[in-house]
């Protein structure tokens, strides 16, 4: 029996076919893609479905359409995009799949406090001192815990000046939160597990690079342990 093949819409075609063009390179950041009617005659569509198609471009972040100019690429990454790609990732609580974020998180961050600890600002010290003085009002709210966790991560990001790094940080807010606010939730001392940040800025203070970069990495360690412990496998049965 033969299995039926899915049939993508006109819109969908159009939607691909853009995407496509961008991605080889055809059109570039902050191009203008080609005039409405030039479009038209191009994949021979309706003005209904072309214009559906561009707005579904724009919706993944991928071009910006300005009234009265036309659709141009986007010139910055866009966090709406990398997080519709990351959706299928996430979809349950998975031990797998949250390692995956660990590891990846661990790949980026080591890196970031490394850079981070050779090139910063008496600025930037002030401001992740500020993000580590806490009191018990955040250390006993798991949701207030989880936002003063990722906003110190999200700072040294930040202050690693790299837009890539930047915006697919952003972009894993939801998943990244969701698994602190978990962590939060099932730890008996949140002080000690907030206070382990301490070495690492004192680290990134004294411009100890490796040092820093270590501290990272021991830092997603416990992590992982957690996951590990905590969170079960997809599809394994209890």
């Amino acid at each position: 029996m033969a299995l039926p093949l899915l049939r993508i819409s006109a819109t969908e075609a159009i939607v691909e076919s853009l995407k496509e063009r961008i991605r080889t390179g055809e059109f570039g950041p902050g191009d203008q893609l080609p005039s409405e009617q030039f479009m038209l005659q191009e994949y021979g569509v309706s003005r209904l479905t072309l214009r559906e198609s561009l707005a579904r471009l724009a919706a993944l972040g991928i071009i910006r359409v300005y009234h009265g100019k036309g659709a141009f690429v986007a010139e910055a990454i866009s966090i709406s995009a990398l997080e519709n790609v990351l959706i299928p990732l996430f979809p349950h609580y998975d031990a797998r799949r949250m390692q995956d974020l660990v590891e990846a998180r661990n790949l980026i961050e080591s890196d970031v406090v490394a850079r981070v600890a050779e090139f910063h600002s008496e600025e930037d010290i002030k401001l992740l001192r500020k993000l580590l003085d806490y009191d018990e009002k955040i250390l006993n709210n798991p949701e207030r815990f989880a936002e003063r966790d990722y906003d110190f991560h999200l700072a040294l990001v930040v202050m690693a000046d790299n837009q890539f790094i930047i915006v697919m940080y952003r972009a894993l807010y939801q998943q990244i939160r969701s698994f602190l606010v978990q962590y939060a939730r099932s730890i008996e001392d949140p002080k000690e597990a907030m206070d382990r940040h301490q070495p690492i800025l004192e680290a990134i203070i004294n411009r100890d690079v490796e040092r820093a970069r270590k501290l990272a990495k021991d830092h997603a360690g416990i992590c992982a342990s957690f996951i590990q412990k905590n969170i079960p496998i997809e599809g394994d049965k209890k």
